[in-house]
C-alpha cells in the first residue's frame, strides 16, 4: 500500500517507523522549518528532522492545499494519507485524492478531547484513563468516524513528557494492526457521538503560571500538564522558574499560598497550597539548567517566612509584541 505521511512533532515518529517498515511510504509531508531558540536559527520540527536522518522523501510546503502541493501528491498515487499532530489543515479534495482515504492518529478516547491539547487537557484534569484513537479525517475538528481504538491508564507519576511518549507508541501499534485491514477494507467505521464531545484549546503562556491559591492536587496537575517542557511556572524575587515535578504531602498548609512551609533533606521543599502543602522536587531556574528543588534552596537560602510570589502578569514575547 502507497502511504504519504504528514506529520510534524516527535508523536509522529513511531507512527513514521511503522510506515516505514509495513508499507510503500511514497512522501513524508511536515512544517517548514522555523526560528527557534535565543539566535532564531532556522530549526526543523522532529518529523521532518528524522525524515533527513534516514534518506526519507521529504516536502516542507508553507501551504500544503494550494494546487503545487497537491500536484505533487497527486503524482505519487497514494492509497493512503496518514495524519499525526502535523499542525495544519487538511482540506477536502487532499482527504479525497488517496483511494483509501485520510486518516489521523488523536492521543485521546474520541470524541472526548477533541483539539490541539488533548495530553495537557487529561493531565490538567486529573484524570486516570486515557487512550488513542485513530479515525478518519473530515472536514470537522477531530470528528470523522472511528476505525480503531484503544484505553490508556494514566499513572499518578506521568507528566506531559512520560504521557505523550506511551501514547506516541500506543498509536504506532494500534496503527500497525490496522493497516493490514485497512488494505483488505476490513475495517468498520464507527461514527462519533457528538453530544459526548469535549474540547481542548492551545496552550497560551498566561496557562503555564501556577496559582498556589488553589488546591495542592490542583498545582500539582498544572505541573504535570507542562513538564518537561514548557515547564509551569513559578516566580522567586521577580525572576522566572519552572516547576516540573512535585508530589502531594499529607502536611496541611500552615502559611499564607506560596510560601515555604519547610524542607525535606534530599527531597524538596514544601510550599503551602490553598488546603495542603506541595513537595516540589524538581525545577529549572530562570537561565539554568533543571536541578533538584533542595539542591536549589541550598543556593537560594530562603528567609523564614518566605515563598514565590504572586502570580504575576508575564511579559509579551518578540512574536506577541
Amino acid at each position: 500500500m502507497r502511504v504519504v505521511f504528514a506529520g510534524s512533532s516527535g508523536f509522529g515518529i513511531p507512527a513514521l517507523e511503522v510506515l516505514e517498515r509495513q508499507t510503500d511510504l511514497a512522501l513524508v509531508i511536515s512544517q517548514p522549518d522555523r526560528p527557534a531558540g535565543r539566535s532564531l536559527k532556522l530549526t526543523p520540527c522532529p518529523v521532518a528532522e528524522y525524515a533527513a536522518q534516514n534518506g526519507l522523501l521529504l516536502f516542507q510546503p508553507e501551504k500544503i492545499n494550494d494546487p503545487q502541493s497537491m500536484a505533487k501528491i497527486r503524482s505519487l498515487e497514494p492509497d493512503l494519507l496518514v495524519t499525526a499532530s502535523y499542525g495544519g489543515m487538511i482540506c477536502r479534495e487532499l482527504r479525497k485524492l488517496p483511494t483509501r482515504g485520510a486518516i489521523n492518529l488523536h492521543p485521546s478516547l474520541l470524541p472526548k478531547h477533541r483539539g490541539a491539547t488533548p495530553i495537557q487537557s487529561s493531565l490538567l484534569a486529573g484524570e486516570t484513563l486515557t487512550g488513542t484513537t485513530i479515525f478518519r479525517l473530515t472536514a470537522r475538528l477531530d470528528a470523522g468516524p472511528i476505525l480503531a481504538q484503544k484505553e490508556f491508564s494514566i499513572q499518578d507519576s506521568d507528566d506531559h513528557g512520560s504521557l505523550h511518549d506511551a501514547l506516541a507508541r500506543l498509536s504506532a501499534e494500534l496503527l500497525q494492526q490496522l493497516l493490514p485491514e485497512l488494505e483488505k477494507g476490513n475495517v468498520t467505521e464507527r461514527p462519533q457521538n457528538d453530544a459526548e464531545a469535549t474540547y481542548c484549546a492551545k496552550v497560551e503562556r498566561e496557562d503555564l503560571i501556577l496559582d498556589w491559591n488553589k488546591p495542592a492536587a490542583e498545582v500539582r496537575n498544572r505541573i504535570r500538564a507542562f513538564s518537561p517542557q514548557p515547564g509551569a511556572l513559578a516566580f522567586w524575587k521577580g525572576m522566572g522558574i519552572q516547576v516540573l515535578a512535585a508530589e502531594l504531602s499529607a502536611r496541611k498548609a500552615q502559611g499564607t499560598p506560596g510560601s515555604f512551609a519547610g524542607t525535606l533533606k534530599n527531597q524538596g521543599v514544601l510550599v503551602n497550597c490553598q488546603d495542603r502543602c506541595l513537595l516540589v522536587r524538581q525545577l529549572r531556574p530562570q537561565g539554568k539548567k533543571q536541578m533538584d528543588a533542595w539542591a536549589w534552596q541550598l543556593g537560594a537560602r530562603p528567609a523564614d517566612g518566605d515563598g514565590f510570589d504572586p502570580p504575576q502578569k508575564l511579559t509579551p514575547t518578540r512574536e506577541e509584541k
